[in-house]
């Protein structure tokens, strides 16, 4: 679901959706590099990058 954020540059992206577990309601807000909201704040994400490349720099989490 983070992946639309480069599809819009420049622009404020917002994300309605639903827990898969619980049926609990999840809100992302994010633009460019940064998040700016997500609710609950408990949420946990998946990224489908090893983590050996955020520790070598070749990539960036992208957290504002």
């Amino acid at each position: 679901m983070l992946a639309v954020r480069w599809l819009f540059p420049g622009t404020e992206i917002r994300i309605d959706t639903g827990c898969l577990d619980c049926g609990q309601p999840i809100l992302v807000r994010m633009r460019d590099e940064g998040i700016l909201e997500v609710n609950p704040a408990t949420t946990v994400g998946h990224m489908n990058t090893p983590f050996a490349k955020v520790l070598t720099g070749e990539v960036h989490w992208g957290m504002g």
